[in-house]
């Protein structure tokens, strides 16, 4: 199957953000900020949801970004998060969502959406498949570009990745791309891998990732591209005597 076979003439975007981003939190910037945390009782579609529409273009004639999901170090949830994200887009929207997983080094959407590892990414910028036979679909509108085997060589491919034609091929071809990008600390190559995306959605596992870990990671990234911040495993901002009641 051709690549070009996926295309659908995109809808525009007709639901906006409220601007709500909190200024005078420890991760604020210059630039408005979303903080987003799972609300109590709010689906995990729901979730996902708000998490993308916290990075669409407030003007809804705009272009869909291209977003992508990073953090500071690994087991922060990126892959969920990306995952959930391109889920809820293409429950959304009429144009196909192609999630790419980019984190060449420690690939994880294999074990998230139960797939096979190979081939992927990294052996179609080997020339060994074409794109076609590495894409997945996984639901309507919703595939995949897995990472594949990089063989030691992520470093090398992750530069190739981001020099290549991909990103350009899927949106030609009437999908949107949603990346699952490696974490800027611990890859080599993180905040280049960073560069494919047009805005950033950063996680954080609370009470795990350290606030020197953040700034620093944050510091590495344009601040301009960071959207919104997706606190992992954080309580619902309720009183202590609330938590727990229907």
């Amino acid at each position: 199957m051709d690549v070009s076979l996926i295309a659908r003439a995109a809808a525009p975007i007709t639901r906006k953000r409220g601007r709500k981003g909190r200024r005078g939190n420890e991760f604020a910037s210059n630039h408005e900020r979303d903080i987003i945390v799972q609300r109590r009782g709010e689906t995990v579609l729901e979730h996902f949801r708000r998490i993308y529409l916290a990075l669409q273009p407030i003007d809804p004639s705009e272009v869909m970004p291209v977003i992508g999901v990073t953090s500071s170090v690994g087991r922060e949830g990126r892959s969920t998060i990306a995952a959930g994200v391109a889920a809820a887009m293409a429950a959304d929207l009429e144009a196909p969502i192609v999630l790419v997983e980019a984190d060449l080094e420690s690939p994880g959407m294999h074990r998230v959406l139960g797939i096979g590892e190979q081939p992927g990414i990294c052996e179609y910028l080997r020339g060994e498949v074409e794109l076609a036979t590495v894409l997945r679909q996984i639901a309507d509108r919703f595939y995949v570009l897995p990472s594949g085997d990089a063989r030691g060589e992520a470093a090398r491919l992750a530069r190739q990745l981001v020099s290549s034609d991909l990103l350009m091929r899927l949106q030609s071809s009437g999908a949107v791309p949603v990346l699952d990008l490696p974490p800027v600390l611990a890859s080599s190559y993180g905040v280049l891998a960073c560069s494919m995306a047009d805005t950033l959605a950063f996680a954080v596992r609370s009470g795990q990732t350290t606030t020197t870990q953040v700034k620093e990671a944050l510091a590495r990234l344009p601040e301009e591209a960071v959207r919104g911040i997706v606190l992992n495993g954080a309580e619902p901002q309720l009183p202590s005597w609330l938590r727990g009641r229907d």
